[in-house]
């Protein structure tokens, strides 16, 4: 029988859908949910949306400002007035009064609207920064969630593995005692390696569960079978360039956080334009028409239509000081956002310093480990058969056997802090993006392959 192509497509597509478990989620997979889950980048996102119309709303006072207005009265008069003989005459009006007004107002010279509109695109360069920073942010939560539940899984991994070994050691004594053979002290001590790799076992458990929860508190659904870490795949690379001041030097000229802070200093210089605005004139071109008829009792059945067009300049004179402690406040705010993007700075470079040293050690402390990892299987194989040549003893063995856990423990986290040291440098100078997460999720491999 044969099926359409299309068909298989989509039938494989509900498969996937339908049965999560068969696939395991990687890296790439975790970021895509992420961008669309997380509720700290979806909230800084719409912090950056509303931070934009701060830009259109600063240009509208750059344009005219037209009003209408119009009323329509019914209007009833009672009015005493002395006649021409001195007796006082009165009078009764009942009159329908209207009036209809058109205005336009059109700055000419605000020194303060534009000083405004100048903050604004600061304010709005400032939330365009906040936004990559929280991006940058999400990125390394997500990779270090990420990396940390396979670290768990790992440590599991280990653990029960240990457990077995030590199992099956316990019998092997036991036997051994019944037997003729051993010693009772073998047995205790056994004993006393299998109960606390139990209790190693239960705490690894609660780790792993809450490794995953966290991820799943980002990606905002079960993470299921997670990606393995495939060794083979890891490109144990140094940084590069390897000049570590190159690195402190573009992290101070794209890092997220010194961008925003500088764009945070320009707002405030802008401010402190505004404030001295206070000083200045400003001049709006005026023009409007207006119809009234009946305006008043003295004008009943009159019809008045005026325009007029003029500048209006409105000069000030003296504000009781207030004009000139807005210009020191705003001095004294712009001085401390400079000295805070100045500690800033400094804090910026000690970090992408402590990542690239991170990253560079990683690298030899991940070979060194490797070497170790096949001296310490060298060193339980030994063991093993010293013990059957009488050269060695069951201690020798365990305690062979927990070096070898201890290597493989130490590899695994050396690698995955690598990983996520990598990832926060990248992350320092602006460089953590779709292509970086694809090259890293290529070191990843299906855990039911």
């Amino acid at each position: 029988m044969n099926l359409n192509p299309m068909l298989l497509r989509a039938l494989g597509v509900l498969l996937f859908a339908a049965s999560p478990a068969i696939f395991s989620l990687d890296l790439a997979q975790s970021y895509r949910l992420a961008l669309a889950q997380d509720a700290r980048y979806q909230a800084a996102r719409a912090d950056t949306a509303a931070s934009r119309e701060a830009v259109p709303q600063a240009f509208s006072q750059f344009l005219p400002n037209v009003s209408g207005s119009m009323s329509r009265s019914k209007n009833y008069t009672d009015s005493a007035v002395p006649g021409f003989g001195g007796a006082i005459v009165n009078s009764a009006y009942d009159y329908l009064s209207s009036s209809f007004a058109l205005s336009l107002r059109q700055p000419l010279y605000r020194k303060y609207t534009f000083a405004q509109y100048q903050q604004a695109k600061s304010q709005v360069v400032n939330a365009e920064a906040t936004l990559d920073k929280s991006l940058q942010d999400m990125l390394v939560r997500l990779s270090g969630a990420y990396f940390e539940a396979l670290m768990a899984r790992d440590q599991m991994a280990l653990i029960q593995s240990q457990k077995e070994a030590y199992a099956a050691q316990l019998q092997g004594t036991q036997r051994a005692l019944q037997a003729g053979q051993g010693t009772r002290t073998d047995i205790d001590d056994a004993q006393a390696r299998y109960d606390m790799v139990l209790s190693q076992e239960l705490e690894a458990a609660n780790n792993l569960r809450q490794t995953r929860r966290a991820l799943e508190a980002i990606i905002n659904k079960p993470a299921g079978e997670l990606s393995r870490l495939d060794p083979k795949r890891m490109e144990l690379v140094p940084p590069t360039p390897a000049n570590q001041e190159e690195w402190i030097a573009r992290g101070e000229e794209v890092n997220a956080e010194l961008r925003a802070a500088r764009a945070n200093i320009e707002s405030t210089r802008q401010e402190l334009e505004k404030a001295r605005a206070g000083h200045t004139p400003t001049v709006d071109l005026v023009a409007s028409r207006s119809r009234s008829l009946s305006a008043n009792d003295v004008t009943i059945n009159q019809l008045y239509l005026t325009s007029s067009v003029g500048l209006q300049v409105n000069i000030p004179l003296f504000a009781g000081g207030y004009v000139n402690s807005q210009v020191r406040q705003a001095q004294a705010n712009m001085e401390k956002y400079e000295q805070q993007y100045e500690a800033n700075r400094r804090e910026v470079g000690l970090q992408v310093s402590k990542e690239f040293q991170n990253v560079s050690e990683g690298v030899l402390k991940i070979r060194a480990l490797e070497q170790a990892e096949r001296s310490s299987d060298q060193a339980v194989f030994s063991n093993q058969k010293g013990f059957q040549a009488g050269t060695r003893t069951l201690i020798d063995i365990l305690n062979a056997q927990q070096q070898r856990l201890n290597t493989r423990r130490d590899l695994a986290q050396a690698r995955y802090q690598y990983i996520l040291a990598r990832v926060r440098l990248q992350g320092l100078v602006g460089a953590l993006n779709d292509e970086e997460i694809a090259l890293i999720n290529s070191w990843l491999t299906d855990s039911n392959l």
